[in-house]
């Protein structure tokens, strides 16, 4: 991704940053954990909305990709015995919801009917926003990381923040410098998954780094949250 969605993407435009972000970070150590070998990848930073498009036509060969109603025959992601989508090798998230505590909304508030007819802001780009247009929520895109939507929940632009909780103490140290004024609801809005998808054309050219590769994420399931600890804030 071209845009800077700290911890996760570094920097803006097309040049890559040192360091890129922990994203960028797991997608190294998934290669070199699953015997691409001395072979380093090259990063190409493009807008999200045409990752899918780049990958698909061949443009580049390996790229995140969140949950699709279809998959392009273009695209290969990890498959099972039985030739179905395999749920096991794939990065396993949930979606929560943040408000504020002045709303004095209950512990069993369910976030996915209770922000309908709301707004919730939620970081442009994001894979997961078409399914919760899909549920029939009204989502605010237009800020580009969350530290701004927790702005505008705080000055009543948005009703709720969609944020993912990848390593949840992460979560709480976010919450921690507003002091009690922005909470998180306990009830998840959603359960996302995330696969490291190839080129289907580079996926038979190289199918056995490429299944290593699925392996190897189900195999360091908690990666993710373990790299981002280098790009902790002061």
């Amino acid at each position: 991704m071209d845009q800077n969605r700290p911890p996760y993407w570094l920097g803006d435009g097309d040049k890559v940053p040192d360091p890129p972000g922990a994203a960028v970070d797991l997608i190294l150590d998934a290669v070199q954990g699953s015997g691409f070998g001395p072979c380093m990848p090259i990063w190409v930073r493009l807008p999200a909305a045409r990752i899918k498009v780049a990958l698909a036509a061949g443009d580049i060969d390996l790229a995140p990709l969140g949950e699709m109603s279809f998959y392009p025959a273009e695209i290969a992601i990890p498959r099972d015995k039985a030739g179905n989508i395999d749920l096991n090798r794939a990065l396993h998230n949930q979606v929560l919801v943040l408000v504020r505590k002045s709303d004095k909304l209950p512990a069993s508030t369910n976030p996915m009917q209770y922000f309908k007819g709301k707004t919730l802001g939620i970081p442009m780009g994001n894979s997961y926003a078409p399914r919760l247009r899909e549920s029939g929520l009204t989502l605010d895109d237009g800020a580009r990381d969350l530290d701004r939507n927790i702005e505008k929940l705080r000055l009543g632009r948005v009703d709720g923040v969609v944020v993912a909780a990848v390593a949840p103490k992460h979560l709480k140290q976010t919450l921690a410098k507003y002091k009690g004024e922005i909470v998180q609801l306990p009830q998840p809005l959603l359960n996302i998954r995330l696969w490291l998808a190839f080129n289907d054309s580079f996926y038979h050219a190289h199918p056995q780094q490429a299944e290593a590769l699925w392996t190897w994420l189900d195999t360091n399931r908690s990666r993710l949250g373990y790299v981002m600890q280098r790009y902790k804030k002061d």
